[in-house]
Protein backbone atom coordinates (compact mmCIF):
# COMPACT_ATOMS: atom_id res chain seq x y z
CA UNK A 1 0.00 0.00 0.00
CA UNK A 2 2.62 2.50 1.06
CA UNK A 3 4.44 2.44 -2.26
CA UNK A 4 1.21 3.35 -4.05
CA UNK A 5 0.46 6.37 -1.86
CA UNK A 6 2.50 8.88 -3.92
CA UNK A 7 0.28 8.23 -6.94
CA UNK A 8 -2.89 8.63 -4.82
CA UNK A 9 -2.11 12.08 -3.44
CA UNK A 10 -4.45 13.88 -5.83
CA UNK A 11 -7.71 12.56 -4.30
CA UNK A 12 -9.22 12.00 -0.84
CA UNK A 13 -8.58 8.54 0.56
CA UNK A 14 -10.98 6.36 2.57
CA UNK A 15 -9.44 3.58 4.68
CA UNK A 16 -12.19 1.03 5.27
CA UNK A 17 -11.92 -1.69 7.94
CA UNK A 18 -8.23 -1.25 8.81
CA UNK A 19 -7.53 -3.58 11.78
CA UNK A 20 -6.42 -2.09 15.07
CA UNK A 21 -3.36 -4.32 15.40
CA UNK A 22 -2.00 -2.98 12.11
CA UNK A 23 0.14 -0.03 13.15
CA UNK A 24 0.01 1.63 9.76
CA UNK A 25 2.49 4.26 8.84
CA UNK A 26 -0.51 5.34 6.78
CA UNK A 27 -2.00 6.80 9.93
CA UNK A 28 0.53 9.57 9.65
CA UNK A 29 -1.42 10.57 6.56
CA UNK A 30 -3.02 13.46 8.38
CA UNK A 31 0.40 15.07 8.24
CA UNK A 32 1.97 13.55 5.13
CA UNK A 33 -0.92 12.98 2.71
CA UNK A 34 -1.87 15.92 0.54
CA UNK A 35 -5.58 15.09 0.22
CA UNK A 36 -8.06 14.48 3.09
CA UNK A 37 -8.13 11.01 4.66
CA UNK A 38 -10.93 9.38 6.60
CA UNK A 39 -11.04 6.05 8.44
CA UNK A 40 -14.09 3.80 8.79
CA UNK A 41 -13.46 0.89 11.13
CA UNK A 42 -15.03 -1.58 13.54
CA UNK A 43 -11.89 -1.57 15.70
CA UNK A 44 -11.88 0.98 18.49
CA UNK A 45 -8.07 1.01 18.69
CA UNK A 46 -7.83 2.06 15.05
CA UNK A 47 -10.57 4.65 15.45
CA UNK A 48 -8.80 6.22 18.42
CA UNK A 49 -5.41 6.13 16.69
CA UNK A 50 -6.85 7.83 13.63
CA UNK A 51 -8.35 10.57 15.77
CA UNK A 52 -5.02 11.07 17.53
CA UNK A 53 -3.41 11.57 14.11
CA UNK A 54 -5.98 14.22 13.19
CA UNK A 55 -7.90 12.05 10.74
CA UNK A 56 -11.67 11.97 10.49
CA UNK A 57 -12.74 8.63 11.97
CA UNK A 58 -16.00 6.68 11.94
CA UNK A 59 -16.55 3.83 14.41
CA UNK A 60 -19.00 1.28 13.06
CA UNK A 61 -20.99 0.90 16.28
CA UNK A 62 -21.75 4.63 16.30
CA UNK A 63 -21.82 6.10 12.81
CA UNK A 64 -20.96 5.74 9.14
CA UNK A 65 -19.53 8.30 6.68
CA UNK A 66 -22.01 10.45 4.80
CA UNK A 67 -19.95 9.93 1.65
CA UNK A 68 -16.79 8.22 0.38
CA UNK A 69 -15.14 10.76 -1.90
CA UNK A 70 -12.04 9.93 -3.91
CA UNK A 71 -10.43 6.52 -3.54
CA UNK A 72 -11.57 3.79 -1.15
CA UNK A 73 -9.25 1.09 0.16
CA UNK A 74 -10.88 -1.93 1.85
CA UNK A 75 -8.75 -4.05 4.17
CA UNK A 76 -9.99 -7.63 3.88
CA UNK A 77 -10.47 -9.09 7.41
CA UNK A 78 -9.74 -12.64 8.49
CA UNK A 79 -13.49 -13.32 8.95
CA UNK A 80 -15.02 -13.81 5.51
CA UNK A 81 -18.54 -12.88 6.69
CA UNK A 82 -17.21 -9.58 7.99
CA UNK A 83 -15.44 -8.88 4.70
CA UNK A 84 -18.62 -9.29 2.71
CA UNK A 85 -20.49 -7.16 5.28
CA UNK A 86 -18.13 -4.29 4.50
CA UNK A 87 -18.51 -4.78 0.76
CA UNK A 88 -22.29 -4.71 1.10
CA UNK A 89 -22.01 -1.34 2.83
CA UNK A 90 -20.26 0.06 -0.25
CA UNK A 91 -23.36 -0.51 -2.38
CA UNK A 92 -25.06 2.49 -0.76
CA UNK A 93 -22.22 4.78 -1.87
CA UNK A 94 -22.41 3.95 -5.60
CA UNK A 95 -18.65 3.78 -6.04
CA UNK A 96 -17.15 3.31 -9.49
CA UNK A 97 -14.55 1.04 -7.91
CA UNK A 98 -12.48 0.33 -4.83
CA UNK A 99 -9.12 -1.13 -3.85
CA UNK A 100 -8.98 -4.40 -1.94
CA UNK A 101 -5.97 -5.23 0.24
CA UNK A 102 -5.23 -8.22 2.43
CA UNK A 103 -3.10 -11.22 3.25
CA UNK A 104 -3.07 -13.87 0.56
CA UNK A 105 -3.46 -16.57 3.23
CA UNK A 106 -6.09 -14.49 5.00
CA UNK A 107 -8.73 -14.81 2.32
CA UNK A 108 -8.21 -11.80 0.05
CA UNK A 109 -7.20 -13.97 -2.91
CA UNK A 110 -10.34 -16.08 -2.49
CA UNK A 111 -12.45 -12.93 -2.16
CA UNK A 112 -11.02 -11.49 -5.38
CA UNK A 113 -11.71 -14.77 -7.16
CA UNK A 114 -15.28 -14.83 -5.83
CA UNK A 115 -15.90 -11.29 -7.05
CA UNK A 116 -14.57 -12.22 -10.48
CA UNK A 117 -16.85 -15.25 -10.64
CA UNK A 118 -19.77 -12.95 -9.74
CA UNK A 119 -19.06 -10.95 -12.89
CA UNK A 120 -17.06 -8.03 -11.51
CA UNK A 121 -13.85 -6.88 -13.15
CA UNK A 122 -10.97 -7.44 -10.73
CA UNK A 123 -7.39 -6.42 -11.48
CA UNK A 124 -4.41 -7.46 -9.39
CA UNK A 125 -2.18 -4.42 -8.98
CA UNK A 126 0.60 -5.55 -6.68
CA UNK A 127 1.78 -8.15 -4.18
CA UNK A 128 4.47 -8.24 -1.52
CA UNK A 129 5.10 -9.83 1.89
CA UNK A 130 2.29 -12.35 1.43
CA UNK A 131 -0.21 -9.57 0.75
CA UNK A 132 -2.01 -8.57 -2.44
CA UNK A 133 -3.67 -5.40 -3.73
CA UNK A 134 -6.56 -5.50 -6.20
CA UNK A 135 -8.79 -2.98 -7.91
CA UNK A 136 -12.46 -3.90 -8.24
CA UNK A 137 -14.81 -2.24 -10.72
CA UNK A 138 -17.82 -1.68 -8.50
CA UNK A 139 -20.46 -0.01 -10.69
CA UNK A 140 -22.38 -3.33 -10.75
CA UNK A 141 -21.64 -4.34 -7.16
CA UNK A 142 -25.29 -4.47 -6.14
CA UNK A 143 -26.68 -7.97 -6.51
CA UNK A 144 -23.24 -9.51 -7.07
CA UNK A 145 -22.29 -10.12 -3.44
CA UNK A 146 -23.12 -13.21 -1.38
CA UNK A 147 -26.28 -12.71 0.64
CA UNK A 148 -25.61 -12.22 4.31
CA UNK A 149 -27.73 -12.08 7.44
CA UNK A 150 -26.83 -8.95 9.38
CA UNK A 151 -27.73 -10.45 12.78
CA UNK A 152 -27.86 -14.13 13.71
CA UNK A 153 -30.08 -15.21 16.59
CA UNK A 154 -29.32 -18.44 18.41
CA UNK A 155 -30.32 -20.25 21.56
CA UNK A 156 -27.89 -20.02 24.43
CA UNK A 157 -27.54 -21.70 27.82
CA UNK A 158 -30.42 -21.49 30.31
CA UNK A 159 -32.87 -20.16 27.75
CA UNK A 160 -30.84 -17.09 26.80
CA UNK A 161 -31.40 -15.63 23.36
CA UNK A 162 -28.06 -14.64 21.82
CA UNK A 163 -27.37 -12.25 18.96
CA UNK A 164 -24.29 -12.39 16.77
CA UNK A 165 -22.85 -10.21 14.02
CA UNK A 166 -20.15 -10.84 11.39
CA UNK A 167 -16.69 -10.31 12.84
CA UNK A 168 -17.74 -11.14 16.42
CA UNK A 169 -15.76 -13.87 18.17
CA UNK A 170 -17.60 -17.18 17.88
CA UNK A 171 -20.03 -15.75 15.32
CA UNK A 172 -23.11 -17.95 15.03
CA UNK A 173 -22.18 -20.41 17.80
CA UNK A 174 -21.59 -20.72 21.53
CA UNK A 175 -17.85 -20.99 22.08
CA UNK A 176 -16.63 -24.14 23.84
CA UNK A 177 -14.42 -22.18 26.23
CA UNK A 178 -17.25 -19.87 27.22
CA UNK A 179 -19.49 -22.88 27.84
CA UNK A 180 -16.89 -24.31 30.23
CA UNK A 181 -16.58 -20.98 32.04
CA UNK A 182 -20.36 -20.77 32.48
CA UNK A 183 -20.42 -24.33 33.83
CA UNK A 184 -17.75 -23.40 36.39
CA UNK A 185 -19.61 -20.23 37.37
CA UNK A 186 -22.82 -22.25 37.79
CA UNK A 187 -21.09 -24.74 40.09
CA UNK A 188 -19.69 -21.89 42.21
CA UNK A 189 -22.64 -19.52 42.00
CA UNK A 190 -22.83 -18.97 45.76
CA UNK A 191 -19.24 -17.68 45.77
CA UNK A 192 -19.97 -14.98 43.20
CA UNK A 193 -20.97 -11.44 44.17
CA UNK A 194 -24.74 -11.06 44.39
CA UNK A 195 -24.51 -7.35 43.76
CA UNK A 196 -21.90 -4.77 42.81
CA UNK A 197 -20.13 -4.01 39.55
CA UNK A 198 -19.21 -6.68 37.00
CA UNK A 199 -17.04 -6.23 33.90
CA UNK A 200 -17.43 -8.61 30.95
CA UNK A 201 -14.10 -7.88 29.30
CA UNK A 202 -13.97 -8.79 25.61
CA UNK A 203 -17.72 -9.32 25.67
CA UNK A 204 -18.15 -10.68 22.13
CA UNK A 205 -21.85 -11.39 21.66
CA UNK A 206 -22.65 -10.72 25.32
CA UNK A 207 -23.09 -14.30 26.53
CA UNK A 208 -21.11 -14.10 29.79
CA UNK A 209 -22.55 -10.79 30.94
CA UNK A 210 -26.13 -11.72 30.05
CA UNK A 211 -25.82 -15.06 31.87
CA UNK A 212 -24.51 -13.35 35.01
CA UNK A 213 -27.33 -10.80 35.00
CA UNK A 214 -29.84 -13.60 34.53
CA UNK A 215 -28.54 -15.42 37.63
CA UNK A 216 -27.48 -12.43 39.74
CA UNK A 217 -29.80 -9.55 38.78
CA UNK A 218 -28.30 -7.36 41.49
CA UNK A 219 -25.11 -6.95 39.46
CA UNK A 220 -24.39 -3.81 37.47
CA UNK A 221 -22.89 -4.90 34.15
CA UNK A 222 -20.28 -3.15 32.04
CA UNK A 223 -19.63 -5.04 28.79
CA UNK A 224 -16.56 -3.93 26.89
CA UNK A 225 -14.90 -4.92 23.65
CA UNK A 226 -12.56 -3.41 21.08
CA UNK A 227 -14.97 -4.46 18.32
CA UNK A 228 -17.90 -2.28 17.36
CA UNK A 229 -19.66 -5.37 16.01
CA UNK A 230 -19.31 -7.04 19.42
CA UNK A 231 -20.77 -4.02 21.21
CA UNK A 232 -23.77 -4.01 18.86
CA UNK A 233 -24.25 -7.76 19.31
CA UNK A 234 -24.02 -7.53 23.11
CA UNK A 235 -26.56 -4.71 23.23
CA UNK A 236 -28.91 -6.78 21.05
CA UNK A 237 -28.41 -9.82 23.33
CA UNK A 238 -29.23 -7.78 26.43
CA UNK A 239 -32.34 -6.32 24.81
CA UNK A 240 -33.51 -9.73 23.59
CA UNK A 241 -33.45 -11.00 27.17
CA UNK A 242 -34.87 -7.91 28.87
CA UNK A 243 -31.59 -7.17 30.64
CA UNK A 244 -29.85 -3.88 31.36
CA UNK A 245 -26.16 -3.17 31.06
CA UNK A 246 -23.66 -0.66 29.69
CA UNK A 247 -21.68 -1.42 26.54
CA UNK A 248 -18.44 0.47 26.21
CA UNK A 249 -15.56 0.40 23.70
CA UNK A 250 -12.12 -0.24 25.09
CA UNK A 251 -8.79 -1.98 24.68
CA UNK A 252 -8.56 -4.07 27.88
CA UNK A 253 -8.86 -1.22 30.45
CA UNK A 254 -7.82 1.55 28.07
CA UNK A 255 -10.88 3.61 27.20
CA UNK A 256 -12.91 2.55 30.25
CA UNK A 257 -11.91 5.52 32.41
CA UNK A 258 -15.43 6.98 32.39
CA UNK A 259 -17.12 3.79 33.61
CA UNK A 260 -14.46 1.78 35.42
CA UNK A 261 -12.24 3.37 38.06
CA UNK A 262 -9.43 1.52 39.87
CA UNK A 263 -10.76 -0.44 42.84
CA UNK A 264 -14.38 -0.28 41.63
CA UNK A 265 -15.12 -3.80 40.36
CA UNK A 266 -16.45 -6.78 42.28
CA UNK A 267 -16.13 -9.23 39.41
CA UNK A 268 -14.34 -9.54 36.06
CA UNK A 269 -15.25 -12.37 33.66
CA UNK A 270 -13.43 -12.91 30.40
CA UNK A 271 -12.66 -15.28 27.56
CA UNK A 272 -9.74 -13.21 26.28
CA UNK A 273 -8.32 -13.29 22.77
CA UNK A 274 -4.86 -14.69 22.14
CA UNK A 275 -4.55 -13.97 18.42
CA UNK A 276 -3.49 -10.88 16.52
CA UNK A 277 -4.61 -11.59 13.01
CA UNK A 278 -3.47 -15.20 12.53
CA UNK A 279 -0.53 -15.09 14.96
CA UNK A 280 -0.58 -16.11 18.62
CA UNK A 281 -0.19 -13.00 20.76
CA UNK A 282 -0.14 -13.02 24.57
CA UNK A 283 0.20 -9.26 25.00
CA UNK A 284 -3.53 -8.54 25.45
CA UNK A 285 -4.07 -11.28 28.03
CA UNK A 286 -0.83 -10.44 29.84
CA UNK A 287 -2.03 -6.86 30.17
CA UNK A 288 -5.48 -7.99 31.29
CA UNK A 289 -4.11 -10.23 34.04
CA UNK A 290 -1.48 -7.74 35.13
CA UNK A 291 -3.92 -4.82 35.41
CA UNK A 292 -6.97 -6.63 36.82
CA UNK A 293 -5.96 -6.45 40.53
CA UNK A 294 -5.78 -2.66 40.31
CA UNK A 295 -9.39 -2.41 39.10
CA UNK A 296 -10.87 -4.99 41.49
CA UNK A 297 -12.04 -4.16 44.98
CA UNK A 298 -10.30 -6.01 47.83
CA UNK A 299 -11.74 -9.52 47.63
CA UNK A 300 -12.88 -8.94 44.05
CA UNK A 301 -12.71 -11.89 41.66
CA UNK A 302 -11.31 -12.54 38.19
CA UNK A 303 -12.71 -15.54 36.28
CA UNK A 304 -10.88 -16.39 33.09
CA UNK A 305 -11.07 -19.24 30.58
CA UNK A 306 -8.18 -20.00 28.25
CA UNK A 307 -6.58 -22.74 26.19
CA UNK A 308 -4.53 -24.95 28.49
CA UNK A 309 -1.29 -24.41 26.56
CA UNK A 310 -1.27 -20.68 27.27
CA UNK A 311 1.18 -19.56 30.00
CA UNK A 312 -1.40 -17.91 32.24
CA UNK A 313 -0.72 -19.67 35.58
CA UNK A 314 2.61 -17.88 35.99
CA UNK A 315 0.99 -14.57 35.05
CA UNK A 316 -1.80 -15.09 37.57
CA UNK A 317 0.69 -16.00 40.28
CA UNK A 318 2.68 -12.85 39.68
CA UNK A 319 -0.37 -10.58 39.52
CA UNK A 320 -2.51 -12.04 42.32
CA UNK A 321 -0.13 -14.15 44.41
CA UNK A 322 -2.29 -17.24 43.94
CA UNK A 323 -5.15 -18.67 41.86
CA UNK A 324 -7.36 -21.74 41.55
CA UNK A 325 -8.27 -23.94 38.60
CA UNK A 326 -12.03 -24.23 38.76
CA UNK A 327 -12.60 -26.41 35.69
CA UNK A 328 -10.54 -28.15 33.06
CA UNK A 329 -10.89 -30.17 29.89
CA UNK A 330 -8.33 -31.52 27.48
CA UNK A 331 -8.39 -28.14 25.75
CA UNK A 332 -9.42 -25.43 28.22
CA UNK A 333 -8.83 -24.33 31.80
CA UNK A 334 -10.94 -21.99 33.94
CA UNK A 335 -9.00 -19.91 36.45
CA UNK A 336 -10.25 -17.91 39.42
CA UNK A 337 -8.08 -15.32 41.14
CA UNK A 338 -8.94 -13.00 44.04
CA UNK A 339 -7.50 -9.64 44.91
CA UNK A 340 -6.18 -9.78 48.46
CA UNK A 341 -8.32 -8.03 51.07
Amino acid sequence: MMRHLPEWQDQPLNLIAPPGHLQLAALQLGRDFAAPVQVWTADWRMSRLAQQQGLQSFFVSQQAPASLPGRSLVFWPKAKDEGYWWLRQLVAYSLEGFYLLGETQGGVKAAASQLQKAGLEVTKLDSARRCALYYVEADALKGKLPAGQETLALDGPDGLQLCSLPGVFGHGRVDEGSQLLLSALQQNLTELPQQGRCLDLGCGGGLLGAWLLQHNPGLQLIASDVSGFALQATQATLQANGLQGQTWPGDIFNGLEAVCQPGSLDLIVTNPPFHTGKATDYELSERLIRESPRFLKPGGQLWLVANRFLPYPDLLDRAFGSFQRRAETGKFSVYQALREK
